[in-house]
C-alpha cells in the first residue's frame, strides 16, 4: 500500500475506534458485558470472512497456532472484556482515555522487547501525552471510580502486550490471516464465559437496536479497524503508530458529548490538552 492509503486506513481506524466507546455504552443498556463481547467477536469474525475471504490462509502451520492463540487472548478476549466491564462503572470518555494509556505502555515495551530507539521529540511527546492521562487517572481515583479505573488500565496493559507480541512473533504472518484467527480463537471462550456468567441471557434473540449498534462496533469498528491496526504496526514502528493513537480518546470525548451528553470535567479537558501537545511533539519527532 502507498503512504496515502496508509493514512486513509489510519483515519478510518481512529474514527471508528473513537466511536466504539459511546456505542459500547449504548449496547450495555441492552446486554451485559459478557454477551456484548460474544457478539462483537462473532460479527468481527463474519466481517473478516466477508471482506478478506480470498486472502485468508486457513491451513495455518503448527508453529503458528500457539502464537495466534496468545495474540487472540491478549488483543481480543482479555482486552475487550476488561474494557466492557470497566465501562459498566465509568463513563465512555474516561474509559477511552484510560484504555489509551496503551500507547505509552506499548512504547515502553517496544524499547524493552523490540529494541526500538526514539529521539527526544518522540519521548517528550509521549511524556506529555501520558501526563494528560495521569491527570485524569488520579481524578478518577479521587472520585471513587477506583475499580473501574483499574480494570480499564489492565485492559490497556493486555492490549499493549498483545501489540508487542504480534510485532515480535507474528509480523511475518499475513495480516488477513492473523486478523481472522485472533477472532476465531476468541469466539469459543467468549461464548463459554457469556454462558457461565449470564446463563439466563438468550444469546440468539437480541434486540434489533442492539444488533445495529453491535454491527457498527464489530464490522467497521473491529474487523476493518483491526486489519488497519495490524497492517500499520507491521509497516511502521510501534512508536510511530502509538504516538498518534492519542487521537482516539480525544475524538471519543467529542463523540460522547454529542451521543451521550457526557460533559467532560475540567480534569479531562486539561488532560486532553496535554495529550494534544504531546501529539504535536510526537509528529515533529517522527518527521525528523
Amino acid at each position: 500500500m502507498s503512504r496515502k492509503n496508509d493514512i486513509v486506513l489510519f483515519v478510518i481506524m481512529v474514527s471508528f475506534w473513537a466511536l466504539n466507546y459511546p456505542l459500547v455504552k449504548f449496547a450495555l443498556n441492552y446486554v451485559d458485558s459478557f454477551t456484548l463481547l460474544f457478539y462483537r467477536i462473532l460479527i468481527s469474525l463474519v466481517g473478516v470472512l466477508i471482506i478478506f475471504n480470498r486472502k485468508l490462509r486457513f491451513n495455518i502451520r503448527r508453529n503458528e497456532i500457539i502464537p495466534l492463540f496468545i495474540l487472540s487472548m491478549l488483543n481480543v478476549f482479555i482486552f475487550m472484556e476488561l474494557w466492557f466491564i470497566a465501562e459498566t462503572t465509568i463513563s465512555s470518555s474516561l474509559s477511552a482515555i484510560l484504555i489509551y494509556t496503551y500507547p505509552v505502555i506499548s512504547t515502553l515495551l517496544s524499547i524493552i522487547f523490540l529494541k526500538e530507539s526514539y529521539n527526544r521529540y518522540v519521548i517528550l511527546g509521549i511524556i506529555l501525552g501520558f501526563s494528560g492521562v495521569i491527570v485524569i487517572f488520579f481524578h478518577g481515583l479521587i472520585s471513587g471510580l477506583g475499580i473501574g479505573v483499574l480494570i480499564a488500565f489492565l485492559g490497556s496493559v493486555s492490549w499493549a502486550s498483545g501489540t508487542i507480541y504480534y510485532k515480535k512473533y507474528l509480523g511475518g504472518t499475513e495480516r488477513e490471516t492473523t486478523n481472522f484467527y485472533q477472532f476465531a480463537f476468541a469466539i469459543v471462550p467468549a461464548l463459554m464465559v457469556a454462558g457461565v456468567f449470564q446463563p439466563n441471557i438468550t444469546l440468539f434473540e437480541p434486540n434489533l437496536t442492539f444488533l445495529i449498534i453491535v454491527i457498527i462496533i464489530g464490522f467497521p469498528g473491529t474487523a476493518i479497524a483491526y486489519y488497519a491496526f495490524l497492517h500499520l504496526n507491521r509497516e511502521y514502528r510501534v512508536s510511530t503508530i502509538s504516538s498518534f493513537l492519542f487521537l482516539v480518546p480525544a475524538l471519543s470525548v467529542i463523540f460522547s458529548i454529542f451521543l451521550l451528553n457526557e460533559i467532560p470535567s475540567v480534569y479531562e479537558i486539561a488532560g486532553l490538552l496535554l495529550v494534544s501537545i504531546g501529539i504535536i511533539f510526537s509528529a515533529k519527532g517522527i518527521n525528523k
